[in-house]
């Protein structure tokens, strides 16, 4: 149900406050305008009287829409506006219960402070219960007091949709060819509106002028552009980070039965998939040791499925307010489900909720509340959006999370094996610009039993470092001394990593496939003489 049609449920109920949260007020007043256009079109057929549209904000009053130079309250103060409004039409011949309207409030919140503004809140409500009258609220905020909460219905106002902004651009265009600049998006069109999806209606507006200010024209290579751009307003929120799409999965090191699983996948939100009755696919959650690609999986897989992917930090979503945190997570909900199809990945997913059962405790049960409002979004939610999340410390997660139906599938990422091992080492000599063939690689994966593919990458560049200061070339013996120095996670936290593979027994599937022995703390690790 899109918000127009929430709404129009909500006035036909009867609610007499409807609460919206937005930040696009002058898109929101555009759209309830041409909503009760057709509302009242609907109640002139049935030979009912129009609704009036009232609007107030501390600076004009309250104003009619009929005329808007005239203000219809005594004075601009929110009470003088509710006390008008619970009575208005009435001793006149419109309606015996008064006149059918709807007034807009803007940023009532501040006025919250003052017990008499709730006070006549709460006497504006039980007024209107039967009553054709409705108070829209309008904020960038939800600040409900509680003494109202129960009756006030409240949506989050969705962003654009891909419709709406296909129409924002079609202005735009529109408004470039008057002023003789260049347009020539041709079969890009779409593109373009894809790759506006998750930003406001300015956000939108502003990156296009951007895009022809930097670029002089409007054309296909302005898609790059403006997903750079919407990947910067995007993290300058705080809340996500805009990946985008780039085809690397080649190049990770192992994972084979991760990479197979994903590429099965990779066509699941088609619309082929859908007419051969594949369900929409929910998420995987990658469990295991830090260091070994877990990360790297969820940024490449974007690439594979060629699909923008966006970074939650699910601990920037705690807020210092109260309702903060609920309305964070809200907010980044609705930018994920504004740019799907899309993949949502869950970073450290136990850093944010490990503290779920002593919320009541410790933080006044924020950290319950968005864990709860969270699991509730994975249940029900109906757009596109896949869910990776990763996992160091399993042990920290609400067991709630890792029900039967939460995830499709949960993979467990273990040290990398021979192969892997192998595969990155070939991988990061590659890429500081080395063939990997010039270098005793069986003898580098001996050497590197045990370690992590973050240490042996970083072994990489500290064997660079060495050969660079000997103004040498990067030979075996110095990547060897590298490995040989690190002390690795293996051995500093031993305990934690075979209690992590003892839990992962029976309860998620390898990432890998074996091909060696698992490697134990007590192992030798060879000293290679090069």
């Amino acid at each position: 149900m899109s918000s127009v049609q929430m709404l129009d449920t909500l006035v036909r109920a009867r609610y007499p406050v409807i609460q919206i949260v937005t930040q696009e007020e002058n898109r929101v007043s555009r759209l309830i305008t041409a909503w009760l256009k057709n509302h009242n079109q609907v109640r002139v057929q049935k030979e009912q009287a129009e609704k009036d549209l009232l609007w107030w904000t501390m600076t004009t009053g309250v104003r009619s829409e009929a005329d808007l130079s005239k203000m219809l309250s005594p004075t601009p103060d929110p009470i003088a506006a509710l006390q008008f409004f619970a009575k208005y039409g009435e001793g006149t011949d419109k309606d015996s219960k008064g006149a059918p309207a709807i007034m807009i409030m803007k940023d009532i919140e501040p006025y919250y402070k003052d017990p008499r503004t709730i006070r006549a809140l709460r006497d504006c409500i039980a007024s209107l219960t039967s009553k054709p009258r409705t108070i829209i609220l309008i904020s960038s905020e939800l600040k409900i007091p509680a003494a109202c909460k129960r009756q006030i219905a409240v949506i989050e106002w969705s962003l654009p949709t891909i419709e709406e902004l296909t129409n924002i651009l079609d202005l735009f265009i529109k408004q470039l060819k008057f002023q003789n600049i260049d347009t020539e998006l041709n079969g890009d069109r779409e593109q373009v509106a894809k790759a506006l999806a998750g930003l406001t209606e300015f956000q939108a507006q502003s990156v296009l002028s951007t895009a022809v200010i930097s670029t002089g024209k409007l054309d296909g290579e302005a898609v790059e552009f403006i997903i750079r751009e919407k990947a910067r307003l995007v993290k300058e929120s705080g809340l996500l980070e805009f990946f985008q799409p780039d085809d690397k999965l080649a190049k990770i090191g192992g994972l084979d039965n991760l990479r197979g699983y994903l590429r099965k996948r990779q066509e699941a939100f088609s619309e082929k998939a859908k007419a051969f009755g594949l369900p929409a696919p929910k998420g995987i959650m990658m469990v295991g040791i830090p260091g070994c690609g877990k990360s790297l999986a969820a940024k490449t897989l974007a690439g594979l499925w060629k699909l923008p992917l966006m970074r939650l930090d699910v601990g920037s979503l705690m807020g210092s307010l109260v309702g903060q945190s609920e309305q964070n997570l809200n907010r980044a909900l609705q930018v994920a489900e504004s740019a799907a199809p899309c993949i949502l990945w869950l970073d450290e997913l136990e850093k944010g909720f490990s503290g779920v059962k002593s919320s009541g405790r410790s933080d006044g049960g924020t950290t319950a509340r968005v864990f709860a409002k969270f699991l509730t979004w994975m249940q029900e939610k109906t757009a596109p959006v896949y869910i990776v999340a990763t996992c160091n410390d399993i042990q920290a997660l609400p067991p709630e999370l890792m029900r039967a139906g939460r995830f499709d599938d949960i993979f467990f990422v273990d040290l990398p094996n021979r192969t892997e091992r192998k595969e990155i080492w070939e991988i990061h000599i590659s890429k500081v610009g080395r063939d990997p063939a010039n270098y005793s690689i069986e003898a580098l994966v001996e050497q590197s039993e045990g370690y992590t593919g973050s240490e042996i990458e970083v072994s990489v560049a500290d064997g660079l470092y060495t050969a660079f200061d000997e103004s040498s070339e990067l030979k075996t013996s110095h990547l060897v001394a590298a490995i040989n120095e690190r002390v690795p996670l293996l051995k500093t936290m031993e305990t934690e990593i075979n209690n992590l593979r003892e839990w992962a027994k029976g309860k998620a599937k390898p990432a890998s496939s074996s091909d060696q022995q698992q490697v134990t703390g007590e192992q030798e690790f060879l000293a290679l003489e090069m």
